[in-house]
């Protein structure tokens, strides 16, 4: 009897329960009071896989991590889930604690969903990302990490892109992010390390289409359809920042259109897909990620692995989850198998 056939007859026990754990939505430690939006989405996300679940008549229960970390430990052990959908973001308001919720589990021993600790916490770290991609021939953005301004010592050329080292969904990215000359440079550096308390990552700004490849299994993973961002902006930088991401009401929303299947000439969307794969790989990814890349001259170019993605419904994984064809409860269905599969 093959795995996958045990991992199906699992999920129609009659007693599978599978937990969601998850960050409550708290004001961020750090940073602009707007960030708290990007926390927000998580109830989207909570709602739209306990509704999969449900579908699936499978038992779950949730479990909130709210101000204190040991009643969710309780509980945890308590309820004893067979599986737990991990969608936690970080804790208390902090999302550099993404990856000890994962170490949490694997402490508890319990079987969950997404990435293992290492890998989400050297993907935060966009320099550690940057080093391992380029040790394995993976095209990505030469870059500097400044702690301070009066560290910048470099002769990189202009233009050239600054954003906070160890954040995500497009934290502390504006249009201001996008630097011509010294002085702003380091108006921005200073920005990002007084402002979100750690250091900048400056890179080289690669001017081009901008796709993303959702990529979904382990051995045998896959990617699905590739997504593009399609901007609406005459002149760089051509950027999904913090308002093209989470402003809805914004000109930068409204000029940053996703279409997904990307128009590619087919030797292109394979180089894409093969280059996409090779960083999931690279950096252990598991179950299912999200890679975000450049196409500048027909090369594709890596900015950033994005393991335990957003996979609210209107998030650009489940854009590619729909243009596959792949249903979203049979999503979540999947990823539980995946965790039941694992010793």
């Amino acid at each position: 009897m093959n795995s996958t056939y045990r991992s199906q007859k699992q999920t129609k026990r009659p007693n599978l329960k599978v937990g969601i754990l998850f960050n409550q939505p708290t004001g961020p430690l750090r940073g602009e009071s707007t960030d708290f939006l990007a926390e927000v989405e998580v109830e989207d996300e909570v709602n739209a896989v306990q509704e999969a679940l449900e579908t699936l008549a499978i038992r779950n229960q949730l479990f909130p991590i709210e101000d204190d970390i040991v009643p969710v430990i309780k509980e945890l052990k308590k309820s004893q889930p067979d599986v737990v959908i991990n969608l936690s973001e970080g804790s208390f308001g902090d999302s550099h604690l993404e990856m000890n919720v994962a170490a949490l589990l694997e402490i508890l021993d319990f079987r969950y969903t997404g990435s293992p600790p290492l890998t989400l916490g050297v993907c935060q770290d966009k320099g550690f990302t940057n080093d391992i991609l380029k040790m394995n021939g993976i095209p990505t953005p030469d870059y500097r990490v400044l702690r301070s301004v009066v560290d910048w010592k470099s002769d990189m050329p202009y233009p050239l892109f600054v954003k906070p080292l160890k954040e995500d969904a497009s934290i502390g990215i504006s249009s201001r992010s996008f630097v011509r000359n010294g002085r702003e440079l380091m108006d921005q550096v200073e920005y990002i390390t007084k402002t979100y308390k750690q250091p900048a990552l400056v890179e080289e700004y690669i001017a081009g289409r901008e796709l993303n490849v959702a990529i979904l299994g382990n051995e045998k993973a896959k990617a699905l359809p590739i997504s593009e961002i399609v901007f609406g902006f005459d002149e760089e930088p051509k950027i999904v920042d913090y308002s093209a991401k989470w402003f809805k009401e914004s000109v930068e929303y409204e000029k940053t259109k996703p279409v997904c299947p990307a128009n590619l000439e087919q030797e292109t969307k394979d180089r894409i897909e093969q280059v996409a794969l090779q960083a999931y790989k690279a950096l252990c990814c598991r179950d299912y990620a999200r890679v975000d890349i450049r196409l500048r001259d027909g090369v594709p170019w890596v900015l950033e692995v994005n393991p335990n993605p957003d996979v609210s419904p209107d998030a650009g994984f489940a854009r590619a989850l729909k243009a596959a064809r792949i249903r979203y409860e049979e999503f979540v269905k999947t990823i539980v198998l995946y965790a039941l599969e694992r010793r």
